[in-house]
């Protein structure tokens, strides 16, 4: 090789020990690619993960993974993955990449101390899980004293059609970045200009994934972080025993992703509302069709069916809209669960912000239905 390795690893050993991550993540940039070895690309993506660069050192890691051949390399390789997860507080998806590493190098040939570092990561995962009970048990109790003080006769009964707007109260309020103004609530057949109207559409395929009617349909069914509904009860259904399929069909991702959901699912039980995170599928749903109409995406016929459709779902499976909003708070911390590769952390603290502006809105002067 061009390049003394035997110098280059001393100084990186140096390096490392002064924390200089952003010097090593430099030295090793300056060789070029086909010179890299293994061990200096394990040494890139430590470097990574040690200044939270995380989607760069996963980015490395999918070129590493074919070059690792031996139980050590290996291991390293879901360590490396692992820790990129660790350092992002999403601790359920590290473990299972720790526990990967257990099981491709069993005597730990690497010295990575697997077993110590899956303790750790377990016990982080209790705590996670503890907090995330206690935030249930908060946000039922806000919930109930915040409806508990309009009494039902002095609530406001609403048309069907200002009604099915308020069930879509987060995404009402949201405001697409390129545009200055919420669609809100008074108008169902609001129009953004001709001016903010691609501004709204880049919005709506970054967010959504929406881009035509084809794209919006294929989001309204297939789209798992709005069925969310759909993804609790497999996994509560898993949980208890009673799968919805057999569990020869899972792969160990999807059965690892069960295994996630179900640990979320089951902190909050004692205060979902039987119909779990429905609420919120509604309610993003009902913003999505909102803003696709908003800028012609789709059509007005599809946009008064989707509207009508999910009015009914909510009358269908709510009873009030205080057992509405729960399911809105613990909905939105699931998709968040969901979308955030299962941190729950950034969870909490979504379904926190959500809960604080829920109480704070009208939703509890509205009569139900």
């Amino acid at each position: 090789m061009a390049i003394d390795e035997n110098a280059l690893f001393e100084r990186l050993d140096l390096l490392f020990e002064r924390n200089n991550f952003g010097e090593i993540e430099r030295l090793i940039r300056e060789i070029s690619r086909d010179e890299l070895t293994t061990e200096l690309r394990f040494r890139l993506v430590s470097a990574l993960n040690n200044q939270k660069k995380f989607p760069e050192a996963i980015k490395e890691l999918r070129e590493l993974e074919p070059l690792c051949e031996t139980p050590a390399e290996n291991a390293r390789f879901w360590y490396s993955a692992g820790f990129a997860h660790y350092m992002n507080d999403c601790e359920l998806t590290a473990l299972h990449c720790f526990e990967q590493a257990a099981v491709v190098d069993p005597e730990d040939s690497a010295g990575l101390d697997i077993k110590g570092i899956i303790e750790e990561c377990r016990e982080y995962i209790k705590q996670d899980l503890a907090d995330l009970n206690a935030f249930g048990k908060t946000a039922s109790e806000a919930v109930r004293e915040c409806f508990a003080k309009v009494d039902e006769k002095d609530r406001k009964a609403l048309s069907d059609t200002e009604f099915t707007l308020y069930l879509g109260y987060p995404s009402g309020i949201r405001v697409p970045p390129p545009v200055q103004d919420a669609l809100n609530f008074d108008d169902p057949l609001k129009k953004y200009s001709e001016e903010e109207k691609p501004g709204v559409k880049m919005f709506l395929r970054n967010y959504y994934g929406i881009s035509d009617l084809a794209s919006f349909k294929n989001f309204y069914v297939n789209d798992l972080k709005y069925n969310g509904y759909r993804v609790a009860s497999d996994a509560l259904a898993y949980s208890d025993r009673k799968p919805n399929f057999p569990f020869s069909q899972l792969t160990q991702e999807i059965e690892e992703m069960f295994g996630n959901c179900a640990l979320f699912l089951n902190a909050v039980r004692d205060y979902l509302p039987k119909t779990t995170v429905l609420a919120w599928d509604i309610s993003e749903k009902i913003g999505a069709a909102r803003l696709a109409f908003s800028c012609d995406v789709i059509p007005d016929g599809d946009y008064f069916g989707c509207m009508g459709a999910l009015l009914n779902a909510a009358r269908e499976n709510f009873s009030s809209f205080e057992e509405y909003v729960k399911s809105l708070v613990f909905g939105g911390g699931f998709f968040m669960f969901l979308a955030e590769n299962f941190n729950i952390k950034s969870s909490i603290e979504f379904m926190e912000n959500l809960l604080k502006m829920l109480v704070n809105s009208p939703l509890s002067e509205i009569k139900w239905g």
